[in-house]
């Protein structure tokens, strides 16, 4: 299958690519003049030069492609509008694009901020009407409503992950980074729930929809088997594949609001990228970000394969590797 791949450069699209070129997919990468493909420059891939904020420059790059999976995203920002005009425009324009180019299928790697938290301790359906908490996520459920305008002119994949962790990740970059030299900082007193899934397994699931028979529409939301977790949890094992008994102050939900203004501030000045921005930390307070895996398994066969523990050790690893922690 010629598959047209965006985010490619990136975390998740990165892992992704290494999946689809293992299974013999054709692939082209969707970059900008900019964009540092390092993760995936020892793969065999084609390279359309395009812009998501330009889309008079995504239909050459739609052209002769089977598929279109589109995982890139601004995930973190420091004017809260930069995440509609990325997530709801970009996908407006890709969508379009696919449909006047005659693509089949279009998978979105979207999020499930876009659905929302659960309002309990029960995970809620993929097919619950969405209700995000914050502008990612508002962001993300527009993104996935532009798609669905085009609705039966080509199969649509909706995965909605959680917390997505592994090698070449930035987005927890800074616990892991904590956990190195001994602590690590918690919101509030840690009970908060959340299910999370490993990057390489994420990507898994996206070759398991490309194998398996194509929907009109198709939502899923993968997520580890060991799960959830609670942030307590997840701190405990990041002790571990540091090696430290981790000091863990708890810091009210306040302070973290406004550390996150600091780095927008900061992230403005230096025209940069905030670590941790207000829309960020709105999700962090939620009570539970549970998913529902159910559906994907049985229409896949895929389930998460890595451990917690087993995928914590191997990004710290990498970061180790690479001198970021």
């Amino acid at each position: 299958m010629r598959v047209l791949l965006t985010g490619g450069s990136g975390f998740v699209g990165g892992h992704v690519a290494r999946v689809l070129a293992a299974e013999g997919h054709e692939l082209r990468l969707l970059v900008r003049p900019t964009s540092d493909t390092s993760f995936v420059d020892d793969l065999e891939l084609e390279r359309a030069v395009g812009d998501l904020r330009q889309p008079e420059t995504l239909h050459s790059a739609c052209q002769g492609v089977d598929a279109v999976v589109h995982a890139a995203a601004v995930l973190r920002a420091v004017q809260q509008g930069d995440f509609m005009h990325a997530n709801k425009a970009g996908t407006k324009g890709l969508a379009e694009a696919a449909a006047n180019a005659g693509v089949e299928r279009f998978v979105y790697v979207s999020s499930i901020a876009a659905r929302g938290p659960a309002p309990g301790l029960e995970p809620e359906s993929p097919e619950t009407p969405l209700h995000p908490v914050s502008a990612y996520g508002r962001s993300k459920a527009a993104g996935e409503e532009a798609l669905l305008e085009h609705r039966g002119q080509f199969s649509i994949t909706i995965i909605r992950p959680p917390a997505v962790y592994g090698p070449a990740d930035t987005g927890l970059q800074a616990f892991f980074w904590m956990a190195q030299r001994g602590f690590c900082v918690r919101l509030e007193d840690g009970s908060n729930l959340i299910d999370v899934v490993y990057g390489p397994d994420l990507a898994e699931a996206v070759g398991a929809v490309l194998r398996s028979p194509p929907q009109e529409l198709a939502q899923y939301e993968p997520r580890s088997e060991e799960g959830p977790f609670s942030w307590n949890d997840m701190l405990t094992g990041l002790g571990q594949v540091a090696g430290r008994n981790l000091w863990i102050p708890s810091l009210p939900g306040g302070a973290f609001h406004g550390f996150a203004r600091c780095l927008e501030y900061w992230s403005a000045l230096s025209n940069g990228v905030p670590l941790l921005d207000r829309t960020r930390v709105i999700e962090m307070r939620q009570r539970a970000w549970i998913c529902d895996a159910s559906s994907l398994t049985a229409d896949t066969g895929w389930r998460a394969t890595t451990p917690l523990a087993v995928g914590l050790k191997q990004t710290m690893a990498w970061y180790v590797e690479h001198g970021l922690a």
